[in-house]
């Protein structure tokens, strides 16, 4: 929000006696002698064209020349508080108050001056001191609300804006002031009110349009605050604030692309605008796109290194992209800055619990919890780092909270519910835990767009267009590369603690869930237009794409640990491009996990994903997916060459890790490592859902876990066809 301050206003009284004897001695052959009153109006016709150092020229040679005249040491400090000089500024205008300590625009503009250095108690005593000498000042009037607004003292600031007005009856700022005060006090209506009388006032008002349109925002208006914004902007075309507002209204509306456009027209006016390269940042993070998102929040750094925001933004990226160390170092960097940055508080704690610093996780989870008690996702997070026992105190919390709850129907409890799921399984209460996940996963599915018979069919097309005549006879002859590694599968099937079973292995790097694949599949469709979406686009690419496409992938996979034999990537979702990869990388390996289906959608169901996984959060829907995922898996196994492809079964890894350990390592060609057995002990990093149970030795207490709630699962098992 922009509050429009009052600028330090020169004033130009007649001087009593002319300067020409003392500006003779200044003079330069051909100069032409001004009298004060003359000087004093030409540098203020030079300084209201923002032509500063002309201004500041001829207003300095007056001082110069006339120490004495008051009027001359107010402009010279306006313009010098115009030019960034404030502390030379001050002390310019302090001069003209010692001059005439009667002149209360003379206090005014000392006062506003020491406000905008962040001197409130001498601002105060200036502003003051101006409104004993006229208390009916009307700019010192003003300025002191501005002062009452920065303590948010905004009930006395709106107190001061009224008499301000009332004292001028053409004080369009007054009435901007007053509605951002408005504002702050939730009282939005009248906020309205006030900006429109300012606009009444001065129909040219860029600020005051800037302002309303963030009330129309906050009060769900998107077109009218959309309207006023673009007003503002047209009104004044380097209005980069204004850019910025309309920007972030764009993209909280789904228009991410209208509002990277508004920021690039920002970043053409002023491309060192720090606000607008942290927004450019966050909305390239949401895209996915890492690469644009770190390069802005790093620019963003050049300009300011202590910028909190584009510290936060950058460690989003970093853990987003695997670097974990980094991102812990700027989430502490952002919050050493702002330690209330409560959605950077939770994040960075997340990171801790990837990096298995789990009770440094768990008490910064708590810091979040006491910044915003009303956090509720914080508890979800809480919940997947303890084993629930009756007394819990974070239990007896959410207990509390949902009966003390004014709408517990409301989805900002949806969290919650998931956490009270958990906490009632650990304690055996089981029907309770369902009727929790049941009130949750329905308000998270409400909350999605799942278009069902899209998605399935999207899976029987990738069978149509990956036949078997066509994998056995490839466009191409694809990578000599044996690194990558694809780990695919159902969420919560084992895939977690297979990589970690692997990444234990000297030669081997657990990559974790990368989504370079998809991403560089992007971005061949943003380089060639006429390619159609996945899978058709396959039957488009020549030999050339699908070779770049294939090296555009290897080479970011190998940078992650260059020199290791085999690196895994474990996106599951990958399982959507086996027939391609196979295609690009033919001494690839893929790793299928599997689990008990009613298991693993179960499991599933009860988690609340990062991303959307939209279709498991209704039974039905869940059921059905995952029967049209078996249908492609299958399709895998019949059509890829014999060697390529390995299954493996949660439970037979339980029943026997020994066994299957050795399995995978021969699978993959490497010598066999007893590290692999002691995968629970690794450091690395695990961003999963799982990322508390790789860290303990197997356990089989997750086999056949949905008999507990066999009968709320009806319609899950006869979706799946699931007969024991």
């Amino acid at each position: 929000m922009a509050v429009t301050k009052n600028a330090a206003q020169a004033s130009s009284p007649k001087a009593a006696a002319d300067a020409a004897p003392a500006a003779k001695r200044a003079l330069k052959p051909g100069q032409k002698v001004m009298s004060v009153q003359t000087a004093l109006e030409e540098a203020m016709k030079l300084y209201s064209a923002g032509k500063l150092d002309q201004a500041f020229k001829i207003v300095s040679q007056l001082v110069e020349a006339r120490p004495r005249v008051a009027a001359g040491q107010n402009l010279l400090g306006v313009i010098l508080a115009a030019q960034g000089k404030k502390a030379e500024a001050v002390k310019a205008i302090g001069r003209a108050t010692r001059l005439e300590p009667r002149n209360a625009q003379y206090l005014s503009n000392l006062g506003e001056l020491e406000r905008q250095r962040g001197k409130l108690h001498e601002a105060g005593i200036a502003l003051r001191e101006a409104l004993h000498i006229n208390p009916k000042h009307p700019q010192a009037l003003n300025n002191l609300g501005i002062l009452h607004y920065d303590r948010k003292e905004f009930q006395e600031s709106i107190d001061c804006y009224a008499k301000a007005a009332a004292s001028a009856r053409n004080y369009p700022e007054a009435h901007n002031n007053m509605g951002n005060a408005l504002r702050a006090l939730g009282r939005q209506e009248e906020a309205i009110d006030a900006y429109q009388k300012a606009i009444l006032l001065r129909a040219n008002y860029p600020e005051a349009y800037n302002n309303m349109a963030s009330v129309l925002r906050d009060q769900g208006q998107i077109p009218e605050a959309e309207h006023a914004y673009r007003k503002a902007i047209a009104q004044r075309k380097d209005y980069v604030e204004a850019y910025v507002n309309l920007a972030m209204l764009l993209d909280s509306n789904d228009r991410s692309e209208d509002a990277l456009r508004v920021l690039g027209d920002a970043l053409n006016i002023n491309q060192h605008h720090l606000a607008t390269l942290v927004q450019v940042a966050r909305i390239q993070f949401r895209k996915n796109n890492f690469e644009q998102a770190e390069q802005a929040a790093r620019l963003a750094l050049r300009i300011d290194p202590k910028s909190a925001e584009a510290l936060a933004v950058l460690g989003q990226v970093l853990h987003e992209t695997d670097r974990l160390q980094g991102a812990v170092a700027a989430f502490e960097a952002a919050l050493r800055l702002k330690p209330n940055m409560i959605e950077i508080n939770s994040v960075y704690a997340v990171c801790l619990k990837s990096l298995n610093r789990l009770d440094d996780a768990k008490a910064q989870f708590e810091k979040t919890l006491e910044l915003a008690p009303t956090a509720y996702g914080v508890y979800a997070n809480l919940a997947d780092l303890q084993k629930f026992t009756p007394d819990n105190p974070y239990l007896l919390a959410m207990e509390r909270i949902m009966a003390e709850a004014a709408d517990p129907a409301s989805d900002r409890y949806m969290p919650m519910h998931f956490a009270l799921g958990k906490a009632y399984d650990d304690t055996g209460q089981y029907a309770r835990a369902f009727q929790h996940y049941k009130t949750g996963t329905a308000q998270k599915r409400a909350k999605l767009k799942y278009d069902e018979s899209q998605t399935l069919g999207f899976m029987d097309s990738i069978r149509e267009v990956f036949t078997e005549a066509f994998i056995r006879k490839p466009p191409i002859p694809g990578s000599k590369s044996e690194v990558p590694v694809f780990i695919v599968g159902m969420p919560r099937s084992g895939s977690t603690l297979v990589e970690q079973v692997l990444s234990n292995h000297p030669d081997t790097f657990g990559a974790g869930e990368i989504k370079e694949f998809s991403r560089q599949l992007n971005m061949m469709r943003g380089r060639f237009p006429g390619l159609p979406k996945y899978p058709h686009i396959v039957q488009k690419m020549n030999s050339g794409q699908l070779n770049l496409l294939g090296e555009g992938y290897l080479s970011k996979l190998v940078a992650l640990s260059p020199g290791s034999a085999r690196i895994t990537d474990k996106l599951l979702t990958n399982y959507y491009f086996v027939g391609l990869l196979h295609i690009l990388f033919p001494k690839a390996r893929f790793i299928h996990t599997k689990r008990n289906p009613v298991d693993t959608c179960l499991s599933a169901y009860t988690k609340l994903f990062k991303d959307d996984m939209p279709h498991s959060y209704d039974l039905g829907e869940l059921g059905r997916y995952y029967r049209k995922y078996e249908e492609l898996m299958a399709h895998w196994e019949a059509v890829l060459p014999p060697g390529v492809m390995k299954t493996v079964v949660y439970e037979d890894v339980v029943n026997d890790m020994p066994t299957m350990a050795r399995e995978l390592i021969d699978f993959l060609g490497l010598p066999w490592s007893d590290a692999c057995l002691s995968f629970h002990e690794s450091s690395r990093p695990v961003k999963t859902a799982s990322v508390v149970q790789v860290r303990q030795p197997v356990y089989s207490s997750s086999v056949g876990r949905w008999k507990r709630y066999a009968e709320e699962l009806k319609p899950l098992i006869e979706a799946l066809g699931y007969k024991e």
